[in-house]
């Protein structure tokens, strides 16, 4: 994967949750007190590539990565769903962006095949407006909880013309857009998208029509597993891509931190987890440099045995005060990036749908590197 994303960034980038959300109403606050901040323009160009296929999807000036106090997320989101031409899968938390549901409805008009799953609880009892707004629009809609009918759809995440995907942490939402720290990768590596499509198809067959509750639906089963894993960091083999309940998440995070050599930095709104916790504590006793992220008002339970282990622990709120710190990644020896939606907790692991994805590609490593020191060091 490594030499396939890197030759086409040295071609083209020459242009310069025991929680899924601690506290629920924080993924899903609507900001209806306060008007939206507008987020600033980018500090500097971030292109994915120069251009794509020639006979297939343009890429061509959408971010690489988007972190959401430099940059807003819903312009590049309707560019990239504009140049669809064949299908447009989404799987979404949240949703409130407006225009972002004109560019479906656009999309289907030009014959796009549209499909959009939401979380369970973001449908019943009652749907926000913009959600709503797509289940009436006749958008081929379904809905589905986690494992076995509990937990959430905890995705974020969308594939144009099975080309390009779009993940990280960031609900396409008012919350994430205007007062949160959160951050968007798009990919094009062949490989992770077509794993991102197994994924999709398998929650697809799990989830049931919207304003159908009691439809039937295949049962619960395991997350397609990448089948070829080829990401070498310090002589370990990890996954370019993994996915939740209980694939294997949390084994493979762990197996990453205790091949770190130098540094753990993890930005995490929710951490709950003990394997991982306890991969950090004997990362900091081989005498590694382990830094953790938090938003102050999430579940902790471990911050005695962080100070014992000279863990150093920081807390960042929001960008206003309605805003969280939401982000949900981890850049080891500043050489791999594990990020997606994954809360280090136990229901990520075992309950909830989740997708992560890990890349030593510097492309995307060094400025999530930077990402880090930046919240961390304010």
């Amino acid at each position: 994967m490594r030499k396939t994303l890197n030759g086409l960034f040295l071609l083209f980038l020459l242009i310069p949750q025991a929680f899924s959300g601690v506290i629920p109403d924080l993924e899903t606050l609507k900001l209806k007190d306060l008007p939206p901040a507008p987020a600033p323009a980018a500090t500097a160009p971030r292109l994915l590539l120069q251009a794509g296929p020639v006979a297939g999807y343009d890429w061509s000036g959408l971010p690489a990565y988007i972190f959401t106090e430099e940059e807003r997320m819903s312009p590049s989101l309707v560019t990239a769903i504009d140049r669809t031409k064949s299908t447009l899968d989404v799987a979404l938390y949240n949703l409130q962006f407006d225009d972002t549901i004109q560019a479906m409805l656009r999309a289907r008009a030009r014959g796009v095949k549209v499909r959009m799953i939401f979380d369970y609880d973001h449908v019943y009892p009652k749907a926000g407006k913009q959600i709503q707004d797509v289940i009436n629009s006749g958008i081929e809609t379904r809905v589905m909880k986690g494992r076995g009918g509990s937990g959430s759809m905890h995705c974020k995440y969308a594939i144009f013309d099975a080309t390009l995907l779009e993940t990280g942490s960031a609900n396409w939402s008012n919350l994430a857009e205007a007062a949160s720290y959160e951050n968007m990768i798009f990919t094009v590596d062949p490989h992770i998208v077509s794993g991102y499509g197994a994924n999709y198809d398998w929650m697809w067959a799990q989830a049931k029509p919207a304003g159908q509750p009691d439809a039937p639906a295949a049962k619960p089963s395991a997350p397609p597993a990448d089948p070829k894993p080829s990401v070498q960091f310090n002589g370990v083999t990890l996954p370019n891509y993994i996915f939740s309940p209980r694939a294997g998440t949390t084994a493979a995070m762990v197996k990453a931190i205790d091949a770190a050599r130098r540094e753990v930095d993890v930005a995490m709104f929710a951490f709950t987890s003990r394997p991982l916790m306890d991969a950090l504590n004997r990362a900091a006793a081989r005498g590694l440099k382990v830094k953790v992220l938090l938003y102050p008002k999430s579940n902790f339970p471990f911050r005695e045995e962080a100070k014992k282990n000279r863990i150093s622990v920081r807390y960042k709120a929001g960008r206003t005060e309605n805003g969280i710190m939401h982000n949900k990644f981890a850049v080891l020896d500043d050489a791999l990036l594990i990020n997606g939606s994954f809360n280090w907790s136990a229901t990520a692991e075992d309950i909830n749908t989740e997708n992560t994805i890990f890349t030593v590609v510097p492309e995307y490593v060094k400025p999530f590197k930077a990402e880090f020191e930046k919240l961390y060091a304010n």
